[in-house]
């Protein structure tokens, strides 16, 4: 035996502890960017409170996502912008960890017949794309519960994988652990916890000569999360009031959504990206169900069927792309299964494999790339400029929206420590003679305002820069100076 060769799961570890490294620095991208409008909302929530409980007895809001308030509740009220967002940088790495992780145990499962390698082909593919995706890596670095929350639902997957297992007493208490971390930071957890509790149901079914082991083992693993889910719903999730937004369209939500996971181009690409998805994750389902149907169910309920509900019945008219992160996390577990198993066809294919992952890293790098450029909005970058550009001793501005730039306005001129005094001025207090500059905002897509505008004294005011934004969060600024 050669002595000097790396074992093939110390091999593994260590390819997959590089991958998680490097798709954490990517992570990093988009840290220290500004803070947009639901973060800075989710940090005033948190002020109004004098003890921790309170974050579930006091802040019933919706912009409250409780584990990342209870997170903010212990930073200052202003700081880097970067120590909001670590809790969220720190569970979307980890998210790459256990895609990897889970990949090759699934694969492993599948695949009994197959050599060692193969299944690390799995795991190290799937954390790559898991690592790579953009909606992911955004969502990673902003301070909200998006990132926790894929993070809890991953793994009470990997934990429940253990369900048959020697040490499956000490993994149920992962589960339970991993399904509270879930639903205290989003209700995208459910779907998951929902379709993991039909697999289970599934798995005491298809072994019918030991159903009463089988519904006690169904009852350790999932009665004490659905208990704690049903108190959290009643005591908090079902007073919460909505904070509103824009009504997307369905088909448009979800074409973003497969464009920032698999790297096309949103503007021009999210119609084509989301067949592409679809067909992947049905090739998927296709080849799992052959060798294990119950797990093509758990894929097909939590990826697809399960966060469709509420769309379905018209209950969420306010859907954006982050409601359905964890389908996408799902679809790329599925997507490296598919890669794997052409990895293991060997000779060409694994060219086609390598150039498929290429493509996929080469444009959702496009993406990250703009988040590093433009974050969330340049909202520091606008202040200083009217600072800069105003020579009275008070800059007064006025915007096109109260709720979305009122807030932005007056956190970063705090933040920044422009020297001087920024006074915004509501719609409906607007000087006589207008004031010195008006901001007018656009979200993705939005319609480029004109170079002249007026306010509703009747002043007019010329458009002097632009300061865009990344999408998936924040918006453009375009500022306007009086003349």
């Amino acid at each position: 035996m050669d002595t000097g060769a790396i074992p093939v799961r110390s091999r593994f570890a260590l390819w997959l502890a590089l991958i998680v490294a490097v798709f954490a620095a990517v992570r990093w991208v988009g840290m220290s960017c500004d803070l947009w409008l639901d973060e800075i909302w989710s940090l005033g929530l948190v002020r109004e409170i004098k003890a921790p409980w309170e974050i579930l007895t006091k802040v019933l809001h919706d912009n409250n996502h409780p584990l990342n308030s209870l997170w903010l509740s212990w930073l200052p009220a202003v700081g880097p912008a970067w120590t909001y967002r670590l809790l969220a940088w720190c569970t979307g790495s980890a998210t790459v960890l256990l895609a990897g992780l889970i990949a090759r145990r699934q694969y492993r499962a599948l695949h009994p017949e197959s050599a060692s390698g193969a299944a690390d082909a799995a795991g190290l593919f799937t954390a790559v794309l898991t690592g790579g995706a953009h909606l992911l890596v955004h969502y990673s670095s902003e301070a909200r519960g998006y990132a926790p929350a894929v993070a809890g639902g991953l793994l009470a997957w990997y934990a429940l994988s253990h369900a048959a297992g020697r040490t499956a007493g000490r993994w149920a208490v992962v589960y339970g652990f991993a399904c509270v971390l879930g639903l205290l930071s989003h209700l995208v957890m459910v779907p998951v916890m929902a379709a993991a509790l039909v697999w289970s149901a599934l798995a005491m079914v298809r072994d019918r000569s030991r159903w009463q082991a089988g519904l006690k083992r169904l009852a350790v693993w999932h009665a004490v999360p659905w208990l704690f889910f049903g108190f959290y719903y009643g005591g908090f999730v079902r007073r919460l009031s909505i904070g509103g937004g824009p009504e997307n369209p369905l088909a448009g939500v979800l074409g973003d959504v497969a464009a920032f996971t698999l790297g096309f181009p949103p503007e021009s690409g999210r119609m084509l990206a989301l067949p592409v998805l679809l067909g992947v994750a049905v090739l998927a389902l296709v080849l799992i169900w052959r060798r294990d149907w119950t797990l093509g169910v758990f894929y097909g309920l939590a990826a697809f069927i399960l966060p469709a509900v509420g769309p379905a019945l018209g209950r969420f008219t306010l859907l954006f792309p982050r409601y359905f992160i964890v389908s996408a996390v799902l679809v790329l577990l599925l997507a490296g299964y598919v890669l794997a198993r052409l990895w293991a066809r060997g000779g060409v294919w694994r060219w086609v494999t390598l150039g498929l992952v290429a493509l996929f890293l080469a444009g959702n790098g496009l993406h990250t790339y703009r988040l590093g450029r433009d974050g969330r909005g340049q909202y520091q970058a606008a202040l200083r400029h009217l600072v800069a550009q105003t020579p009275a001793p008070v800059v007064s501005v006025g915007s096109d929206s109260d709720f979305r730039n009122g807030p932005l306005i007056g956190y970063h001129a705090a933040a920044t420590g422009l020297g001087r005094k920024i006074r915004y001025h509501p719609a409906d207090r607007v000087p006589r003679a207008g004031t010195q500059w008006l901001i007018i905002h656009r979200l993705d897509g939005g319609e480029v305002p004109p170079g002249a505008v007026g306010d509703p004294r009747g002043n007019r005011y010329e458009l002097e820069k632009v300061f865009p934004h990344a999408p998936l969060s924040g918006w453009d600024w375009y500022v306007y100076r009086r003349r």
